[in-house]
């Protein structure tokens, strides 16, 4: 009994695993078998850090047996930036940011050829990491084609400049005046104005000559004008006048004394 259940078990063993060859068969017969990769060089302008060409190269592809619509989804994960739409030979680009890109693609079965994708970015720093996953909506017996993570080690930083810029000026402009400006008006005039008339006034109420002006009656007119009178004769008759009279009164008051006497 001992070597039946010996024999019972080796065959049993041996159907278990026929049967586990089969179902992998199987499983290979159908299903899809989804594949990703990324390029391992990049081509950049350092003083940019842009990309060259189309951008960052990729594909993706189907080996499986049966046909599946993919979606591939790759993500910046360091120091890499998309720039713009991704172009693909097969697919749609349904959405892309400065981090992710998602692309969706029906894929035929058994395809032998890997649809390519271009991913324009630029680069910084020292060392770039890419990720790219695709899934489809088929079964999938073998899933370590189904992401792929690069790392670049580009030196994309930015070149120093080894001098310093020496256009400022090494002193500072002395534009400031050494003194201060004497061109100021003074407050308070230097010569008051005089109340007195100029002389042009003065010798115009300068009185004419008293002997007269042989220019008729302007003449006259001249004279009235600077405060002489024609009646300087009669005023001078007036006073011999006086006189006279003077000495009759004072000859009559002798008599009058007389004749009392």
């Amino acid at each position: 009994m001992t070597s039946a259940a010996a024999t019972v078990a080796l065959l049993g063993g041996l159907a278990t695993t026929q049967l586990a060859t089969a179902a992998g068969a199987f499983a290979y017969d159908s299903g899809a078998e989804m594949n990703v990769g990324l390029t391992s060089g990049i081509l950049y302008d350092k003083n940019t850090g842009k990309v060259m060409g189309d951008g960052i190269g990729g594909n993706f592809g189907n080996h499986g047996p049966e046909a599946a619509k993919a979606t591939v989804t790759v993500t910046a994960v360091k120091n890499v930036t998309f720039t713009g739409k991704p172009k693909v030979d097969k697919g749609t680009v349904t959405s892309w940011n400065a981090k992710k890109v998602v692309i969706v693609a029906d894929l035929a079965a058994d395809g032998d050829e890997l649809e390519n994708m271009d991913l324009p970015a630029t680069l910084s720093g020292k060392k770039q990491t890419l990720r790219a996953q695709i899934k489809g909506d088929k079964p999938d017996p073998d899933t370590s084609n189904n992401s792929v993570t690069q790392t670049y080690s580009v030196d994309a930083t930015k070149p120093k400049p080894t001098e310093k810029p020496t256009d400022k000026p090494t002193e500072k402009p002395s534009d400031e005046p050494t003194e201060k400006p004497t061109d100021k008006p003074s407050d308070k005039p230097t010569e008051k104005p005089s109340d007195k008339p100029s002389d042009d006034a003065s010798d115009a109420n300068t009185p004419a000559p008293a002997g007269g002006s042989d220019e008729g009656d302007s003449g006259k007119g001249d004279l009235a004008e600077t405060g002489s009178s024609s009646n300087t004769p009669l005023l001078v008759g007036g006073a011999g006048a006086l006189v006279v009279i003077g000495g009759l009164a004072v000859f009559a008051a002798k008599r009058k004394k007389a004749g009392q006497n």
